[in-house]
């Protein structure tokens, strides 16, 4: 069942909980290891997005770049790793739809997009940890009116936990990363505001993330560093459950958001100080 919260409140609940249980055993081992990061990135993402019917059948594929900063910092101890992220993404993708009566329709969709988290992970050997993450995921997006079919604005968010782990072997050059992770959502939802209709929230269907990571880090300095990293991130969401949609109160119609598959190829570089 979907909670009636906003997902940003779920993602905060879990947030300090993984903070809450975390930071006892980080602070009952030795840390005569600790070590500090922040890091300045910045971001260009391949974004595809499409929804399906029923059927399976194709009903709008977007495709363009999303590019922007981000933000992390994180804390090693002893073994423990303790990481935050916050990225800001913006761009347009190129609208190949239809109208509600089927009618094709080519546009535009420009984008916000605001991705946080928060990854706890500990290593099991030398080269491999292990970790669990909390995402929160925002974008709103709007498409253009086009072809005589009026365009509107949408927001999205999601919050999903992750289990994953990620390999480290330090090579001829640098070190080199591998990282898999998959997830499921904790919460989900969408605004809708169709031209004409009163603002409509949406719950979404079940939500499943896959990503794949690979990382390269080039030390400058002992305390300086310059990292690439490229991932592949694939989100499937099922179909949607009817929600009913007013004018001035009054019920007019149903809408839901058809399954969707969006897959991002973001492409990070990055310069981090360790203290």
């Amino acid at each position: 069942m979907h909670s009636k919260h906003p997902s940003w409140i779920r993602f905060w609940v879990v947030t300090l909980g993984i903070a809450a249980t975390s930071a006892p055993a980080v602070a009952a081992i030795n840390c005569s290891e600790q070590s500090r990061f922040l890091q300045y990135a910045y971001v260009n993402n391949t974004s595809n997005w499409q929804e399906f019917d029923s059927t399976g059948r194709e009903l709008v594929r977007e495709s363009g770049k999303l590019t922007g900063p981000q933000l992390s910092a994180a804390l090693t101890c002893s073994g423990w790793r303790l990481q935050a992220e916050v990225t800001q993404l913006d761009g347009d993708r190129r609208y190949d739809g239809q109208t509600s009566s089927g009618v094709n329709v080519l546009s535009s969709s420009a984008l916000h997009r605001i991705d946080r988290q928060l990854q706890a992970s500990v290593n099991v050997t030398k080269d491999l940890q292990v970790g669990l993450r909390v995402s929160n995921h925002r974008t709103w997006r709007d498409i253009a009116s086009a072809g005589g079919a009026s365009g509107y604005p949408e927001r999205f968010e999601w919050t999903l936990l992750s289990v994953g782990s990620q390999w480290s072997k330090p090579v001829s050059f640098g070190q080199l990363t591998l990282g898999a992770w998959v997830g499921t959502q904790l919460d989900s939802s969408m605004t809708l505001n169709l031209p004409g209709r009163d603002q409509t929230t949406l719950l979404l269907g079940k939500i499943h993330q896959v990503e794949l990571q690979l990382g390269w880090e080039v030390p400058v300095t002992p305390s300086w560093s310059l990292h690439a990293n490229v991932r592949y991130r694939k989100i499937e969401v099922s179909q949607g459950a009817d929600g009913i949609v007013t004018k001035n109160g009054f019920p007019v119609g149903v809408a839901h958001q058809p399954q969707t598959r969006l897959v991002d190829i973001p492409v990070t570089v990055s310069l981090s100080y360790r203290f």
